[in-house]
């Protein structure tokens, strides 16, 4: 059980207040400012997971929280007795009502996974009916709706009809010549009576009922006959009205009354879910995160940010115990955030058994403990004639009697207050007494002596508050292994002390403790030294590895265009390669025609010879172009990956891997824009590139294959042809073929439909049409590639 005190000396009560900010309804407030932790570590985890669900279901899920109801008190136990409740009470039913309904649906209807919130939703009672039915019946506190009945209705039309003849009755018999009568010429009530102010003298004038006169009595209140029997007929009316609203309340309040153990119910499951939605607004508007739970003693805190400290200010510290080492010792100056860390650690642990979350980073790791022991702070109790070191010790008694090996013992200045000498050896004492209880903790001291004893007991392990080696300005970062340097005659003088007070001070100190405080203060100086060498290098090889993707980049970059060179010039040879063909084509078709003739004269044999000449002339030199040679080795599949550039052999063109199927032996590649499916048996690593010289290169006929520029695939289905002209497009963007044809018949335009939607989606086709007249109209599409 964690005690009220231990509560109180961590500061839980402020935490609490924050948490109860976040809750709507006032009972979740009183609730939360009197939170508790959980006595079992399965429940507390059950808390966590509650506010985990909460938190998704509020900023992911983007449930809206629960709507304001006020509080039904104890006003459905009064019906289930047998009371009528008021309007007011009745009202604040239906917000209820309202409220529950909304909250349940909001919960279940969500698609984040929350399974514990929503089996509390599913269990909320809804009673659309009596909500609505309450809402249409009564308008205010004070007011029933017209409506509300039938006979209510019935009444109040009545009623309103009899105050309008009242009230013309009386002004006719002000009109008919009696208004000298009278005090005013006004129509007034005295009770629930209609009446006339006559003057007194005149009271015999006027026959009616005298129902009051002025305080001077100048003035009588007469009801006049006429209209007795009107206001008669009122007063019932008005009765029955009033009978017809308790009828209708006393029923609506019965109906309350059938339900109170269902609404009861609502309001608890309405608290609870108040209270964890706190928690999970908490957690997000404090920027906090859920600790990783366990029941072992483990404590990691990672740059946890204590949550009474604001966050401008807070220095987030880390913290870690219980893994091969039980305690800590915190040494180091004062005002170095010592006891600021013992506290965030004690609250972390409170708060984690609550359901909270903690402000620290992903990756901290919080312990449940049965018992947290506190001692922190001045108790000097002048009632009980107890001094501070009194006081400290009857509570440090109280810790070593009752600790076991699932508390959490924090204690701050562990033995000050009275002599160092025996003061350190009791502190010593205390400390081995609470590693044999299993105990886990933090304690902070000033004291040599448990700084050297941490060292020698695997159990427990120093720790410092770091400090600026030159200013000794405390830095609020803890440094773990390493113990912390006091520093008190220093941080005095920095406050003020006198070179003179602080020599003579140094002079009083033994050579053992000047010798190990010199130690530690040059431990730190090279720690902080090494480690801003350490922060100087980790720049630099930021620096170094900018620098290095910079080249990198740069020279992808002339790669690329490297490439893109040496693919226009390829363009460009096999532009004059084709240009010269054709050219050679047309003179050997002149020559085929001439010996075709059955007689050749002799200006054909002339003719013929001039062809000849003409082509031995069409041997050309490529002497601008140059090609770029690559020496080139087969693809070792298990070298090969994805980005690699590599020379796809059918197509003679380099390309990049986009992935690799080395089971069946095969890989996607990518040829500028067109995507290949390619064997890898077809694929080259290329190795090494040079300048070929300046060659003369003559045109052979057959040695050279144009580039298909239509294709006939009438007679496949459609699975079979658009395969077969995907391929066909990819060759022609391939050899730089600006227009195609495809021949696909016109049948019943099943193909040519086909043809046509996948020529529409395809991205490399700039646009497609159906032959002209005399290209074979509807029987075929010209395709124009981008």
């Amino acid at each position: 059980m964690i005690t009220e005190k231990s509560l109180k000396a961590l500061e839980f009560d402020k935490v609490a207040q924050k948490l109860s900010e976040y809750c709507v309804l006032y009972k979740t407030k009183e609730l939360a400012i009197s939170l508790k932790p959980e006595d079992n570590f399965l429940n507390a985890k059950h808390l966590q997971d509650k506010t985990s669900e909460a938190f998704e279901l509020l900023y992911t899920g983007g449930v809206s929280g629960i709507e304001f109801f006020d509080d039904i008190e104890d006003a459905p136990e009064r019906a289930e007795k047998g009371s009528s409740l008021s309007m007011g009470e009745l009202l604040r039913i239906a917000r209820f009502l309202k409220s529950s309904r909304i909250l349940s649906a909001s919960i279940i209807s969500s698609t984040v996974d929350a399974p514990i919130l929503k089996g509390q939703a599913s269990a909320i009672f809804v009673d659309s009916y009596l909500e609505n039915e309450i809402r249409s019946k009564i308008i205010s506190n004070e007011t029933m709706s017209d409506n509300a009945s039938e006979k209510l209705y019935s009444l109040r039309k009545l009623i309103k009809r009899l105050n309008e003849q009242i009230r013309e009755k009386l002004q006719s018999f002000i009109r008919a010549g009696n208004n000298k009568y009278l005090q005013e010429n006004i129509i007034t009530m005295r009770g629930d009576r209609y009446v006339l102010p006559v003057k007194s003298e005149y009271r015999g004038q006027i026959s009616g009922f005298i129902h009051d006169q002025s305080s001077t009595g100048s003035t009588v209140f007469i009801e006049p006959t006429a209209v007795l029997e009107l206001n008669n007929s009122l007063k019932t009316a008005t009765l029955e009205e009033q009978l017809e609203v308790e009828r209708i309340l006393a029923d609506l309040s019965q109906k309350v009354g059938v339900i109170s153990k269902q609404l009861k119910a609502n309001e608890q499951i309405a608290v609870d879910i108040d209270l964890t939605y706190g928690k999970a607004i908490y957690a997000y508007k404090t920027n906090s995160i859920r600790p990783n739970f366990n029941a072992n003693g483990r404590m990691n805190v990672v740059r946890g940010r204590h949550p009474l400290i604001s966050p401008k200010t807070v220095v987030p510290v880390s913290v870690k115990f219980g893994y091969d080492y039980n305690y800590l010792l915190i040494t180091g100056p004062n005002t170095g955030g010592k006891t600021v860390t013992l506290k965030m650690v004690g609250l972390f642990s409170i708060m984690a058994t609550c359901g909270m979350f903690i402000q620290a980073e992903i990756g901290s790791e919080i312990s449940y403990f049965s018992k947290i022991f506190c001692d922190v702070g001045d108790e000097q109790s002048i009632e009980q004639s107890l001094s501070t070191f009194s006081s400290h010790m009857k509570n440090i008694i109280s810790i070593t009697e009752n600790v076991d090996g699932e508390s959490l013992v924090l204690i701050d200045e562990i033995g000050a207050g009275t002599d160092p000498d025996e003061g350190s050896a009791l502190a010593r004492a205390i400390i081995e007494r609470l590693l044999e209880k299993n105990s886990y903790g933090i304690i902070t001291t000033h004291y040599s002596a448990l700084k050297e004893f941490a060292y020698s007991d695997l159990r427990i392990k120093n720790a410092g508050m770091e400090f600026d080696s030159q200013t000794f300005a405390p830095l609020y970062k803890i440094n773990i292994g390493m113990p912390g340097s006091s520093n008190a005659i220093e941080i005095s003088k920095r406050l003020g002390l006198t070179e003179e007070i602080a020599s003579k001070a140094y002079s009083f100190l033994s050579g053992s403790k000047i010798s190990f405080e010199k130690v530690l203060k040059e431990a730190e100086k090279s720690r902080q030294e090494a480690l801003d060498l350490k922060t100087k290098l980790e720049l630099i090889k930021i620096e170094e590895d900018k620098k290095l993707k910079e080249i990198s980049d740069e020279r992808q970059k002339l790669e690329l265009e490297k490439e893109r060179f040496y693919s226009k010039a390829k363009a460009e040879s096999r532009r004059i390669v084709t240009e010269k063909l054709e050219e050679a084509d047309e003179i050997i078709n002149e020559i085929k025609v001439l010996f075709d003739k059955e007689e050749l004269t002799s200006g054909d044999l002339i003719r013929a010879r001039t062809l000849r000449n003409k082509l031995e002339d069409k041997k050309y030199d490529l002497d601008e172009v140059e090609e770029k040679i690559v020496n080139y080795s087969p693809v070792d599949v298990k070298k090969l990956k994805v980005g690699d550039e590599v020379f796809h052999k059918p197509t003679e063109s380099i390309c990049k891997v986009n992935s690799v199927n080395e089971k069946k032996g095969e890989c996607e590649i990518f040829m500028g824009t067109v995507r290949l499916k390619a064997k890898i048996s077809d694929l080259f690593f290329i190795s090494k590139a040079s300048q070929k010289p300046k060659t003369t290169v003559a045109v052979k006929r057959d040695a050279f294959v144009s580039p298909l520029i239509e294709i006939n695939v009438i007679g496949l289905t459609v699975l079979e042809a658009i395969p077969e002209i995907e391929s066909f497009i990819d060759q022609a963007i391939v050899n730089n073929l600006e227009e195609v044809k495809i021949i696909h018949g016109k049948g019943l335009k099943i193909l040519s439909t086909a043809i046509h939607d996948f020529l529409r989606r395809n991205k490399r086709v700039e646009s497609y049409r159906f032959g002209k007249y005399g290209e074979g109209e509807r029987g075929v599409t010209f395709v124009k590639l981008k």
